[in-house]
């Protein structure tokens, strides 16, 4: 497999500094793997690395599973899903995922709306990365929730981090058109919007943090959300996975709710299947 590799180098507030590596492939993938165990590797890589979960597959990859190995190869495009057990050797095709060698694949179709939206959303390429995290040094607060998201509650919970000793935090909500929302000022790093303040939905709110340092100096960072509507809720919502769902599954809707733009909900998956996944790169960057 033919592949070009760009490296470049981002900061965010408080001077975080990540090492980003993005692949662009030669052809369009078509599958993703959405769950491994044990030893597998691709066999295009010339020093074989452990496979992970969110790697891309273009037609013509191959997949090497040792023996105990198990990955879960899915076709968003196709609504399916391919689950292998080592030892084989997998040949990812256009539209199916065929053993070369190994027992045959079990497969299990999946739903298609959830589907159609994971694709668009992996096709836009915001899952492809490989990240190496340096030395942070935080100066301004760090926005936790709501950000950049769509939430399904009236009353969100509004949480930071910092590691200044602050005096207080000012918090400022406005809607689309600037209009002040909400303020109020507060010592913890956390702060639930009161039922008795009303949001609307499908409308773009911004919030501002203040955060007052015992020196007096003041730093602020902005973070925006938006209500989600009850039917799109509820829609989305209703495919949320059974509890005993298999890893794969549940990744999957992790995959559909960024999608859909609830990326705090998102990735509160994100984090639980990096518990049950602690050693893959790419889990661990969704959890942050």
């Amino acid at each position: 497999m033919n592949y070009m590799q760009r490296s470049f180098v981002k900061f965010t507030s408080g001077l975080l500094l990540l090492v980003f590596s993005v692949i662009t492939y030669a052809a369009e993938p078509v599958a993703m793997v959405t769950d491994v165990t044990g030893t597998a590797h691709l066999a295009s890589q010339k020093t074989p690395a452990p496979l992970a979960v969110l790697t891309y597959l273009p037609p013509g990859e191959e997949i090497i599973l040792d023996a105990g190995a198990h990955v879960v190869v899915t076709y968003f495009d196709e609504s399916s899903e391919f689950s292998f057990k080592g030892p084989a050797r997998i040949e990812i095709q256009q539209k199916i995922a065929r053993v070369v060698k190994g027992v045959p694949a079990s497969v299990r179709k999946l739903d298609k709306e959830k589907s159609a939206g994971a694709a668009k959303f992996a096709r836009s390429g915001k899952l492809v990365f490989a990240a190496v995290e340096m030395r942070a040094i935080a100066f301004k607060p760090t926005l936790l929730s709501p950000v950049n998201t769509k939430i399904s509650t009236l009353t969100p919970m509004f949480s930071w981090k910092s590691a200044n000793e602050a005096e207080n935090y000012q918090l400022v909500l406005n809607d689309d058109a600037g209009q002040q929302v909400s303020q109020v000022t507060v010592t913890s790093s956390s702060w639930m919007l009161p039922p008795e303040i009303s949001l609307r939905p499908n409308v773009n709110y911004q919030w501002s943090l203040i955060e007052t340092l015992k020196t007096g100096e003041k730093l602020t960072v902005k973070g925006n959300f938006s209500l989600a509507d009850e039917q799109t809720t509820a829609r989305v919502f209703a495919k949320r996975p059974a509890t005993e769902a298999d890893f794969s599954e549940k990744l999957t809707y992790a995959i559909f709710l960024e999608s859909e733009g609830f990326r705090d909900d998102a990735k509160v998956i994100w984090r639980e299947l990096a518990q049950q996944r602690p050693d893959d790169r790419n889990l661990k960057f969704r959890a942050r």
